[in-house]
């Protein structure tokens, strides 16, 4: 049970990071997205996939310099990771909105 507990607490943990991380690029809809991240695993798998593309970009970025044929590819898949999050956002109906 110990065991238990403190794996979940780091994986609460881990995921209120990626939360935040998410926020950060749609601040205006802070709500909804911890509302998704919490009840829509396809959200939570899209959200995963934005944050580690943007993590290996910032990687490239340190190993090839600010610009190369690699870089510019994931960060089109950036681009369009982020747009199909902002339309999950947008199209979620029971999600709380912000006033």
């Amino acid at each position: 049970p110990m065991y238990l507990y403190t794996h979940l607490s780091i994986t609460g943990c881990h995921m209120q990071e990626k939360i935040n991380s998410i926020v950060q690029v749609f601040p205006d809809y802070e709500e909804k997205i911890e509302f998704l991240f919490m009840s829509d695993a396809g959200f939570r798998e899209l959200c995963t996939d934005y944050i580690l593309c943007a993590s290996k970009i910032l990687d490239m970025k340190k190993e090839l310099g600010n610009y190369s044929a690699q870089i510019a590819e994931y960060e089109d898949l950036q681009r369009q990771l982020e747009q199909e999050i902002l339309n999950m956002i947008i199209a979620n109906r029971n999600s709380p909105e912000k006033f």
